[in-house]
This record gives C-alpha cells, structure tokens and sequence, in this order.
C-alpha cells in the first residue's frame, strides 16, 4: 500500500460540464471560496491499471429526474451553472492502495449519482446536496461489472445471467457507495478546510439520457 501521494500541481479532476461554474482544482486551495461548492470523492481501481469515472447531474427531485431533461426538462440549469460534473480517471490529487481522490469545485445544489463509464444507475442511485463554502465528502464509491472480476469483494461476489456474462458488453456495472466516516482518509492539505460528510437520500428514478447499461445502486455501506 502506498502512502498519499499529492500531486501539487497536478489537477484534482478531470471534468465534463454542461455550463462554465465548475472549476478544476490544479492543486489543493489553501481556503475555499465561500460562494463555490466543492465535491470530494475518493474511487476505486476498476481493475488493475484501469479506473473508473463517475457522473454527478444537478437532479429535480419532485421530478424525478435530471434538470433539464425528461420530466424535469422545464426546469434546466441556468447558464453558467453545473448541469453534470464527470470525475476522473486522471488528475488525482492523492492516491493510496488502489483507490484515487478527487477534488473538483461545482455549483452549489442538488446533485445525482448518474453513472459511471458503461451504465445509468436510473433505476435507483442516491442524491446529495453540495453546499457553498465547504467540501462535501461523498466517501469511497466501487463500480464494477457483475461478472466476478472486480478486484472489490462487495462487487466481484455479484453475477449476472449466465447469457448475460457470456456477451461481455451486456454486462451493467454495480455501484458501492461507502459514505464517508470519522476514519475515512483526507489529504493533509485538505485535513483544515471546512468539511462535511454528504447527506445521502434515495434517488428513486431518473431518465437514462445516455442510453447506457441500466442498474441501481447497492444499499449504502455505512461504517464508522
């Protein structure tokens, strides 16, 4: 296992957006903006020498669905706002034992776990709010197919049908979302800032925009 590594310098995420707020930090701040809403997550390896990414999509949650799209279409992010955020695989800004952090400043509000690189967790994922002058912790998030592979025991004890596995490509990611606790991990650099553990709700449903793999997510796994 290695110890943190922080790469200053270095950019804390990488991120696609449908606005222009979301900014990527090049090394850790040394305070926070008060106005900016910052978003901490850390992502286990997808196996070995391949990682993840993972999509965060402002969400109407009396709609049921991602701003701007679908049931929610009238009410979309207002220009130079975040409609999504997608976080990694390069541009950490520490990493220890096969898992990455990550970093990124959004638009405050009401975000989704959307997906990760092949499926939608439409069918069931989780909400959180990002408020402004502080990082909200999301904690540990594994995806990874339901065939036996992954390298994270929660995920490789998942299968799917036997035909399913057969043709690799229909195989859906799992999604294991460890909210973060007293224990978990920060970066010394980011150990003084103004820090919260993301407040989990279900997200029943939303549209899959993408057209991605479908899934739900697994129920949360809460450790202290």
């Amino acid at each position: 296992m290695r110890a943190w590594w922080i790469a200053v310098g270095a950019a804390a995420a990488a991120i696609s957006v449908a606005g222009e707020a979301a900014t990527v930090q090049k090394v850790a701040p040394a305070t926070l903006e008060p106005q900016t809403g910052y978003v901490l997550v850390r992502l286990g390896e997808r196996s070995p020498d391949l990682w993840n990414t993972l999509t965060l999509t402002a969400y109407d949650d009396a709609a049921q669905d991602v701003r701007g799209k679908g049931r929610a279409k009238t009410n979309p992010v207002a220009k130079g706002q975040d409609a999504a955020v997608t976080i990694g695989p390069k541009s950490f800004l520490a990493e220890e034992g096969h898992v990455r952090t990550y970093l990124v400043a959004v638009t405050p509000g009401r975000y989704v776990i959307q997906n990760g690189p092949t499926t939608c967790f439409c069918l069931g994922s989780y909400q959180f709010d990002v408020a402004p002058g502080r990082i909200t912790d999301m904690g540990t998030i594994y995806l990874g197919p339901e065939n036996g592979t992954s390298p994270w025991a929660q995920i490789r004890a998942l299968h799917s049908a036997p035909d399913i596995e057969a043709r690799g490509y229909t195989v859906a990611d799992a999604m294991a979302v460890l909210p973060a606790g007293a224990a978990a991990a920060v970066p010394p650099v980011l150990a003084a800032l103004p820090r919260a553990p993301a407040r989990y709700l279900p997200a029943t449903r939303f549209g899959n925009h993408q057209g991605q793999l479908l899934n739900r997510a697994l129920p949360l796994e809460v450790k202290p």
